[in-house]
């Protein structure tokens, strides 16, 4: 059996549902990806948000966008008009190799937006239409915050998803490093490759990629 031992957000989620579902994605690479509308939407406004905050001309992104798509835009150019220059980051990816026991595996994925104020951070995540349910519970939450805390050594964080279609924002404040770790881990612990360990060690260490 493949030995996966580097996770996303996404992929914690399936694991924490069911290791078959994820087995099933992530080792046989059985699911089928279907690139939807919405999906669709979504990759042309994280492109849009990138350039627009970078200040680089997006008259020929704007030709791609429809009717209802532009009117989305529209409010959120308001929303974001205001703020895009305390933007330091955008489409941010990160791998962070982490310690479990005498083993390691390492957490991926791709900050959407970093906003800095002073010395806060407040980490952007942008939804095509609707905030997750319980944002404080949720593993993409956990993650952003455990592993941009490590790269900033900080805990002035929050993580604030936004929603491109209603505008809505919901926030989640920053509140244990320890905590999130010992989340994760547990986890983890659910792969018959880890779950053999006899102790856990939080120690861990981060690689910080930009692209």
């Amino acid at each position: 059996m493949r030995k996966i031992d580097t996770f996303s957000a996404n992929s914690l989620k399936i694991l924490d549902k069911s290791f078959e579902e994820f087995q099933n994605k992530y080792v046989y690479n059985l699911s089928i990806y279907k690139k939807d509308k919405r999906t669709q939407t979504g990759q042309k406004f994280h492109n849009l948000i990138c350039y627009y905050v970078k200040n680089f001309d997006i008259s020929r992104l704007l030709l791609d966008l429809s009717s209802e798509e532009l009117r989305f835009w529209k409010g959120l150019e308001e929303k974001l008009k205001t703020i895009k220059s305390k933007f330091i980051k955008t489409e941010y990816s990160f791998l962070t190799k982490e310690s479990l026991g005498d083993k390691f595996y390492y957490l991926t994925g791709r900050f959407d937006g970093i906003l800095q104020n002073d010395n806060d951070f407040i980490i952007y995540d942008w939804k095509t239409l609707n905030l997750p349910l319980n944002p404080c519970e949720d593993l993409q939450s956990v993650v952003y915050l455990y592993v941009l805390s490590k790269i900033y050594n900080t805990n002035k964080i929050k993580m604030r998803y936004l929603s491109i279609e209603k505008l809505n924002t919901v926030d989640v404040e920053f509140s244990d490093l320890d905590n999130y770790k010992k989340r994760i881990d547990k986890i983890i612990l659910k792969l018959p490759w880890f779950n053999s360990l006899n102790s856990l060690d939080n120690g861990s260490e981060f690689q910080e990629l930009s692209f």
